[in-house]
């Protein structure tokens, strides 16, 4: 088992994004909410994902959502908060602002606007990322969730990342809901941490050798 995989085990769930009436953001609320989740024992923090209503944030928004967390006491190092967009630059920016801030991953969407992208395409997506932050505390954890994005994921493309990008490229969050895409990943990639993302099938997902 990798360092990294050691690292990010058990339950890091994701947190949900309080807006107020008039659709601003309840800082307050989102604080103590993440507060109380910790509280209850869980492992760490998955913000600004599909349940946090990340793609109803502008970039401004989410830095300054993560900011307002790390200011209430929130550990950067138990926060992995979603970075990834359709544009380039808004995903490096997002990138840059987590490591600047000791988050210790982010988890990063595939492009997800244009549909039936290759494995090439996504390919080319993540490496400019991850070129362009260019920095070796970066830890990415890839968001494959096609029932919303539309955009799988697929092995071969996981492969050529891991590949590529070792010790930086070292998880995968599977919001699939296929068990047998996730059984595969787990009998491809063991040394890579990959989390359910659905309690439903947690237990197997550990049982396998998932990280949570």
């Amino acid at each position: 088992m990798t360092d990294d995989k050691q690292q990010f085990t058990g339950v890091w769930v994701p947190a949900l994004t309080p807006f107020r009436p008039d659709l601003s953001i309840d800082r307050e609320a989102f604080a103590a909410h993440c507060r109380w989740l910790l509280a209850q024992g869980v492992d760490g923090l998955a913000v600004f994902g599909t349940t946090s209503e990340a793609n109803s944030l502008s970039v401004p928004e989410r830095e300054d959502l993560l900011k307002a967390l790390l200011d209430a006491g929130i550990p950067a190092a138990r926060l992995m908060p979603g970075v990834g967009c359709c544009a380039i630059p808004d995903t490096v920016r997002l990138c840059r602002h987590a490591l600047d801030r000791g988050c210790s991953a982010v988890l990063m969407l595939p492009p997800f606007y244009y549909k039936g992208v290759g494995d090439e395409g996504l390919f080319k997506y993540f490496s400019s990322v991850i070129e362009q932050v260019a920095s070796n505390a970066l830890r990415v954890f890839l968001y494959h969730i096609p029932p919303v994005s539309q955009v799988p994921l697929s092995t071969v493309l996981i492969a050529r990342l891991l590949e590529a990008y070792p010790g930086i490229v070292v998880g995968l969050k599977d919001s699939g809901g296929d068990w047998r895409y996730t059984q595969d990943l787990l009998a491809r990639f063991p040394d890579m941490a990959i989390f359910a993302g659905s309690e439903r099938f947690l237990l197997d997902t550990l049982r396998n050798g998932g990280a949570g």
